[in-house]
């Protein structure tokens, strides 16, 4: 019509007065199918969609063999054709129909993480290829039931069989990763007050540094006594909130004291047993800790409450290491920690995997923390500055990973808590140190959210909130793939939490002996 003909000149001549350059655009379709029904039954789905979108299409009756030639990569249009379908552009109209996104990803040294969903091609994903990835970092997010855990535990059990070590951590439902772990010679360690695991938050661990010393030659020597207790500080600040300035200056006198009877000083010559010069000496434990801090009136406050963990119903923290740290694949479950347990059984994980991450910068390793928003979210808990302390050490592990040769890979479903805690600074600054992204299906204000964060088109995002189980987008090094999580039936086995297969395969465990 004349008013539709007026503003398309206006359009264009805005455009072409801001410098852009004028085009012919031709769009051809091809529509394929076994059969001539479905061939029929497509080309009319296809016709309702574009007439849907307010976009005038046309069969190419009776030029079928030119339009095909025409549609292949030889730079050649059938001149009946070309003058049938074009339409002028604009240069920003030209380059958004550039296919800028990679329809394949598939790297040689990969994980398979399942099918494009577009043309079946695996796809496989190498995010320590440092060449093609700037970091190994993966977040991944969707809405209760997508499929969160069941694809981290499938990522970790295919790292874990290439050689990678393995560390996940569980905040809720533990127990789902309970099988996987087992099965696959992995550690288990639950971290809470019923528990017979422990790992001694006391205990200075001996780092292996010949390959620090070989690459970089030897180093200033730092004292591990104090880096040890500069992050205790965090401990029982996560512990004690309001600990004032002078409680602070007394537990650390007191630390550095429990730490002497050992036989423990700044010297980390020390730290070697006489009898056995290859491992550290015996560590204090909380219990050793606390006999000082009774010693002095002023630090009986604390000692009081630090009693809880040697005398009360949480002592099962108070002994020496008793679980094999060396694993390569383990899982540290800290689910049955609730109220002010939770930051401080998620510190004692923390600072253990955090140690062994940066033990040697050759080795390829991966952090897993499911339901990160439990650890980093605002409205997670009640712990006030312990909150931000744990969010603190989680966005730490994200930002310098990478020079430790790994990965950080959250999992979170709750984006409003995830980025609640200061206006989104933990939950935005992991997201921003995570190169590869996983989208599984969302709530129509989560996909919203998420649109914002990663620029995503209104039809992924369309896609996003119609997402079936199993179905993600991946977003990674500017590429947007549809894929089909895949798992072989062992691996379903071994992490499925769905209930009918969980039955089956309870009746499958139980038929031999029947």
């Amino acid at each position: 019509d004349l008013d539709g003909a007026i503003r398309s000149g206006y359009f264009l001549k805005e455009g072409l007065g801001n410098n852009e350059d004028f085009y012919y655009l031709n769009l051809l379709i091809t529509v394929t199918a076994p059969t001539v029904d479905e061939l029929e039954w497509k080309v009319n789905e296809m016709k309702k969609l574009l007439m849907s979108r307010d976009m005038d299409v046309c069969s190419c009756a009776f030029h079928e063999e030119q339009a095909f030639l025409s549609s292949l990569p030889l730079v050649s249009m059938e001149k009946h054709l070309y003058e049938r379908s074009k339409r002028n552009a604009l240069t920003t109209g030209v380059a958004s129909c550039y296919p800028f996104t990679s329809y394949e990803l598939s790297d040689e040294n990969g994980i398979l993480f399942g099918l494009n969903k577009y043309n079946n091609s695996p796809v496989i994903i190498d995010i320590f290829d440092s060449k093609v990835y700037k970091n190994a970092n993966i977040a991944v997010c969707g809405t209760s039931g997508a499929g969160k855990t069941f694809l981290i535990l499938l990522m970790a059990l295919r790292m874990r069989r290439k050689g990678i070590q393995v560390f996940m951590l569980a905040p809720l439902k533990g127990h789902e990763f309970h099988r996987a772990c087992v099965n696959t010679g992995g550690e288990f360690i639950s971290i809470s007050p019923a528990s017979k695991s422990c790992i001694n938050v006391l205990e200075i661990r001996k780092i292996d540094k010949s390959v620090e010393e070989t690459l970089d030659g030897p180093g200033i020597e730092r004292s591990e006594l104090a880096a040890k207790i500069q992050r205790l500080h965090i401990f029982f600040a996560l512990l004690i909130p309001d600990m004032s300035y002078e409680e602070k200056q007394l537990l650390d006198n007191a630390l550095i004291r429990a730490y002497a009877r050992k036989g423990i000083t700044h010297d980390n010559a020390s730290l070697s047993d006489p009898d056995n010069p290859n491992v550290y000496r015996q560590m204090p434990v909380l219990g050793d800790l606390y006999d000082v801090l009774r010693e002095e009136s002023d630090t009986k406050r604390l000692s009081n409450i630090i009693n809880r963990f040697v005398h009360g119903s949480a002592s099962t923290f108070n002994q020496q290491t008793n679980v094999n740290l060396d694993n390569k694949f383990t899982v540290l479950d800290i689910s049955e920690l609730s109220g002010d347990l939770l930051p401080t059984g998620m510190f004692v994980a923390l600072d253990f995997v955090w140690d062994k991450a940066k033990a040697n910068r050759t080795e390829e390793k991966a952090i897993f923390i499911d339901e990160c928003w439990q650890l980093i979210g605002g409205g997670s808990g009640t712990f006030g500055v312990g909150n931000r302390l744990a969010a603190e050490m989680v966005l730490e592990i994200f930002k310098t990973i990478r020079a430790y040769s790994g990965s950080g890979i959250c999992a979170t479903q709750d984006l409003n808590d995830f980025f609640s805690l200061d206006n989104g600074k933990y939950g935005k600054g992991i997201i921003n140190n995570c190169r590869t992204k996983v989208i599984l299906n969302l709530e129509d204000e989560e996909a919203q959210r998420v649109q914002q964060v990663l620029h995503l088109s209104e039809a992924e995002v369309m896609e996003i909130t119609h997402f079936e189980r199993g179905n993600g987008l991946i977003s990674s090094n500017n590429n947007n793939i549809t894929v089909e999580i895949k798992a072989s039936p062992l691996e379903r086995d071994l992490i499925t939490t769905d209930r009918r297969e969980l039955l089956d395969l309870l009746r499958r465990m139980k038929r031999p002996e029947a």
